[in-house]
């Protein structure tokens, strides 16, 4: 209850967080309920058609956000409640996994780790996939540990948690490692319990990838291929779990030097735990169940790990290493961590415990500290696209009142789809220099409207430039942005005319071409 609670309250007006994924998932839980479509509600510049097939997302989170829909919640308000119901889940089977072994006391040790770590709160405040893929994860981790001759059940969970979100193909990867390592059986049995644990994930992935190839959106389909520079990504890998072993700190040397250090000691802990377990010190404390814990989440994790490392090399360059990828990832090793700690705890005189302890509760306050902090932001200021920044933006004011019967392209489609119910399609890609004149010949055709956010976007090219190489006119000047046309006619007068209340309304569908 503690965890549903804090995401409840974290996640009041003018919560929860609304992250440019936000706008797929929410959008495509709408169209799900209205159309029996997914359809995500932005597109290329250049289709007749403003939303683009789900598919750059999996279908898993729209379709739970739809559910509530259908009974009359809003969708963001459906998204919430998901998100409070997978902490309540995620906490259950963190308690669960690590009482079993260790006992309750360090159950709930593992749940106020958990979710005092800000890359997992983070996700847990915002209109994200991550709370839901969390709480499958540990569903399914629990499922390896006390339900392993299941295999049906392994194969459900595990072809859920892809369906969520692409990084989960770790899910059925770890279940057939773990079956495959199962050293109750021999080899041909082995095979055979793979094939049966892999038959649902397969079926589900292979589904979804083929009613994406039927109905092809050059949108939403990514393109595989080798991507380089793995030097800032690296960085940014290190520079997140510096943030998570080493909080509050500044960035800098000291900080990278305590979280290596921090580092290093969890990987000490596991390392003799496992070995430990397999019979020595502590067999005497009749402490069972801790090596097949560890084994199985390293498993998962090591799984994860892999999938999101070939992402990167493979379907997109620019594929962070941040919190919110890696917070699967860290939800995992601290399940791990707390439950060697745990398992070395009796075995300590009470001065190395000491030690320990104020170790763990120095680490806890300062992670704390960062989490109230950012639980404060998103229900006072709000969490990004949730930000009054952007829900007062005059530049989104002005479209809401004048541009109603106009075509938009914008660097942020997101803001205008929850800001002002409008649909836009996006500027042409930065790595698509090509398309200015192209575009520009589209927007003269299309009498549309360049909605241009001072917010500068690093996937579009910047609006400096269609200005020099289309030759736009400023329709209008705000605080944060400005509204660029290239149309030669007097613009004042062609919107002065009429104005789409309804599109802005409460509860109707964002105004489409």
């Amino acid at each position: 209850m503690f965890a549903a609670a804090l995401v409840f309250v974290s996640t009041s007006a003018p919560g929860p967080g609304l992250d440019p994924d936000s706008m797929a998932y929410v959008g495509a839980a709408e169209s799900l309920v209205q159309q029996r479509q997914m359809r995500v509600p932005t597109a290329k510049w250049d289709r007749a058609d403003s939303t683009s097939a789900l598919s750059l997302w999996p279908p898993g989170y729209p379709v739970a956000i739809a559910l509530p829909v259908v009974f009359g919640v809003s969708p963001i308000q459906s998204a919430r409640w998901i998100n409070v119901l997978a902490a309540a889940v995620t906490a259950a089977a963190i308690v669960l996994l690590i009482a079993s072994p260790i006992g309750y006391t360090a159950g709930v040790a593992g749940v106020l780790v958990v979710f005092a770590t800000q890359a997992l709160f983070d996700t847990q405040i915002s209109v994200l996939s991550e709370p839901l893929f969390i709480a499958l994860l540990l569903i399914l981790l629990l499922a390896m540990i006390r339900a392993r001759d299941r295999l049906i059940l392994l194969g459900v969970l595990s072809a859920a948690a892809v369906m969520v979100r692409y990084a989960g193909a770790a899910a059925p990867l770890a279940v057939v490692a773990w079956t495959l390592l199962d050293s109750r059986y021999d080899w041909r049995s082995r095979l055979r319990r793979c094939a049966t644990v892999a038959i649902v994930p397969l079926v589900a992935v292979t589904w979804w990838f083929a009613r994406t190839a039927i109905a092809p959106d050059r949108h939403a389909t990514p393109r595989l291929k080798l991507y380089a520079g793995w030097a800032a990504t690296a960085g940014q890998a290190r520079d997140t779990l510096a943030e998570w072993l080493a909080p509050l700190l500044p960035d800098g040397i000291v900080q990278l030097c305590i979280a290596l250090l921090a580092g290093v000691v969890i990987v000490v802990f596991l390392v003799s735990a496992l070995r430990d377990t397999s019979g020595k010190r502590l067999r005497h404390m009749r402490v069972s169940g801790v090596n097949t814990l560890i084994s199985a989440t390293c498993v998962l994790a090591a799984c994860y790990l892999f999938v999101v490392l070939m992402s990167r090399a493979l379907v997109g360059g620019t594929i962070p290493l941040d919190g919110r990828i890696l917070a699967p990832l860290i939800v995992l090793i601290e399940v791990s961590a707390v439950t060697a700690i745990g398992y070395w705890w009796r075995a300590y005189h009470s001065p190395i415990r000491a030690a320990l302890a104020l170790v763990l509760l120095v680490w806890f306050a300062a992670a704390a500290t960062v989490t109230v902090n950012d639980a404060v932001y998103a229900t006072t200021d709000g969490s990004d696209f949730a930000n009054r920044d952007w829900r007062d933006s005059p530049l989104t004011q002005w479209v809401r009142d004048h541009a109603a019967r106009r075509r938009l392209y914008s660097n942020w489609p997101v803001a205008l789809y929850f800001h002002a119910n409008r649909i836009a399609r996006e500027l042409p890609e930065l790595i698509k220099p090509e398309d200015v004149v192209p575009f520009g010949n589209q927007l003269r055709k299309d009498h549309g409207y360049v909605v241009a956010y001072d917010e500068p976007s690093q996937d579009f090219i910047s609006t400096e430039t269609l200005v020099r190489e289309i030759g736009l006119h400023q329709v209008v000047r705000t605080a944060d942005g400005a509204i660029w046309s290239a149309d030669s006619v007097s613009v004042a007068s062609h919107d002065s005319a009429s104005t789409d209340s309804a599109a802005t309304s409460k509860g109707v569908p964002p105004h489409q071409d």
